[in-house]
């Protein structure tokens, strides 16, 4: 589903894709050719700002491939659809998210470099919780980048629904979220990271999280089991009915 999203709309992707990963680079630049001329605490800010600047630049994406799916018209109205929505809710929330892994980082380096108790082994059980506690987090921060554009709900909501997606779908979650960390570790390739490196993750992202939206509403309207099959058996949608065929003639679409 993600693969066709972006063909249909490659021209728009790559030109997003140019534009995010100006600054990206720019920022990358600046610390390697500074590492070690500056203070510790300003390269710490510059990696919080450098991970506030890629949430808001996913939420971005996520936010105009909803408005494809949910066929919104003009590309006009898409761009300042997703524009909102990063002004909006984006920017609030990934602030949050900053405050909530200081928290969790801080709390993993003190039970790793002190002995808050004699025993050992409690300095360990505890700094693996904030550790397994940080990779629920991420996971269900991948839900929550999506659903700031699908649902409405205060700040804090967006948090509890991310976990409640995660912990009522977890092999679908880490299936979600190992695919996503292979289409960013593929940005290791100049030609991928030109073209679509940047965009095409969160594109994933928000198709997977349009399938798990489908599956709640097939179960919420026929009240029986659904099998995950079922999910993609929309012979109504124009990404999901397609095949390689339609690659090499799109004139059949």
């Amino acid at each position: 589903m993600s693969f066709w999203v972006w063909y249909d709309y490659m021209g728009t992707y790559f030109i997003f894709n140019l534009c995010l990963m100006g600054p990206m680079i720019f920022l990358t630049l600046f610390l390697f050719s500074n590492w070690g001329k500056l203070s510790p605490l300003f390269y710490i800010f510059i990696c919080y700002m450098m991970g506030l600047y890629f949430f808001v630049t996913n939420v971005f994406v996520s936010a105009f491939t909803s408005a494809i799916l949910e066929r919104r018209e003009g590309l006009k109205e898409r761009l300042f659809y997703a524009l909102k929505i990063v002004v909006c809710k984006s920017i609030p929330v990934g602030v949050l998210f900053l405050l909530l892994s200081f928290i969790l980082i801080l709390n993993i380096w003190f039970y790793v470099s002190k002995k808050f108790f004699n025993s050992l082994y409690a300095n360990y059980i505890l700094t693996g919780f904030f550790v397994w506690l940080g990779i629920f987090t991420v996971i269900a921060l991948l839900w929550i980048i999506p659903s700031l554009s699908f649902k409405k709900m205060s700040f804090w909501k967006y948090v509890y629904w991310g976990y409640i997606l995660l912990f009522a779908n977890p092999y679908f979650s880490f299936q979600v979220f190992f695919c996503y960390t292979i289409l960013y570790l593929l940005n290791i390739f100049p030609l991928f990271f030109f073209f679509i490196g940047m965009v095409i993750p969160s594109i994933f992202l928000t198709c997977a999280y349009e399938i798990l939206s489908r599956k709640y509403e097939a179960l919420r309207t026929s009240g029986d089991k659904l099998e995950d099959y079922q999910i993609f058996r929309d012979y109504e949608d124009e990404f999901l009915n397609r095949n390689w065929e339609h690659l090499i003639k799109p004139w059949k679409l």
